[in-house]
């Protein structure tokens, strides 16, 4: 299911409410089939709630600028109490390319554990300082989403985000919340952000930036240089995925927003073994590079 899910486009029966945003364009999406349908009128407003929120508040601070496009796709999965609930969630975001009508995919997960909150009617409040088991959840992965989408654009950009995320993980495993402690399930929110803060995985990012700002973003204009610095970028990858425990979440992550992409960027490339070192660096995906060095080949 995760991988359908990481390769998600649509599903039927959705709740679709288009995003405006201040520095976020966040399209919301919430799937109740799994919930009763004596349930339902509870969350007629969910979707719209938490549209609202994350819609109205300045994720990136200072002046919004270019809005990051992100998708949160909600699945409702049980009623585990009064007003509480249970759901697993795909959070999906992306960049544009420099001179270019197509997009980057920079985050795709999808968390399997959420538990939250919900009270029909009562209004949706930014609190920083207090833990909320349905708004911290949503404060923790816009601050990623921008993280992540700052480290695109500028080399370790991400990191004051990234730290508002580890102080709201570091506040979800004190308040006890189930979904937010390490073990509950193969995804941990607070070993991702814990990684992506430790020195051990700077060089992990200072590449994808390179990948991306000084990679992707150029292949319309300097396609030669351009390919040299994305390899050069997977190298790097390459070296700190050696060096760091193998069951990381920063690099497997990485691979899952790209790895498609990887495969398409290097289809005009004039070298088809490009594909091996692919699969040598992201086996995990090595079936996708098999079948594109066999296409090229062809």
């Amino acid at each position: 299911m995760k991988r359908s899910m990481l390769c998600f486009v649509a599903l039927t029966m959705f709740v679709v409410i288009p995003g405006r945003a201040q520095e976020v364009d966040c399209t919301i999406q919430v799937n109740y089939d799994a919930v009763a349908t004596t349930n339902r009128d509870l969350l007629a407003n969910f979707a719209a709630d938490l549209q609202s929120y994350v819609s109205h508040f300045n994720w990136g601070g200072g002046e919004p600028t270019d809005k990051v496009k992100c998708v949160l796709n909600v699945f409702v999965q049980n009623v585990i109490g009064d007003n509480k609930y249970s759901a697993q969630v795909f959070i999906g975001s992306m960049r544009p390319k420099y001179k270019s009508d197509q997009s980057s995919a920079v985050l795709r997960i999808f968390d399997e554990y959420w538990e939250f909150t919900y009270f029909k009617d009562r209004p949706l409040n930014h609190n920083p300082y207090t833990f909320s088991d349905l708004t911290s959840f949503l404060d923790f992965y816009m601050y990623l989403i921008m993280g992540y989408d700052y480290d695109t654009y500028d080399r370790l950009g991400g990191t004051p985000l990234f730290v508002k995320a580890a102080d709201i993980a570091r506040m979800g495993q004190s308040s006890g919340t189930k979904s937010w402690q390490p073990t509950t399930s193969s995804f941990s929110r607070t070993q991702l952000i814990e990684e992506l803060l430790s020195p051990q995985f700077e060089p992990m990012r200072a590449a994808s930036w390179k990948y991306h700002f000084a990679g992707i973003d150029s292949l319309s204009l300097k396609p030669e240089r351009a390919y040299a610095n994305i390899i050069s970028a997977l190298e790097a990858i390459d070296k700190v995925r050696h060096s760091v425990d193998p069951r990381n979440y920063v690099i497997k992550t990485w691979f899952d927003a790209k790895y498609l992409e990887l495969a398409q960027i290097f289809e005009d490339y004039p070298d088809p073994s490009i594909y091996l070192k692919l699969s040598r660096i992201d086996p995990g995906n090595q079936k996708t590079y098999e079948q594109y060095r066999t296409k090229q080949k062809g």
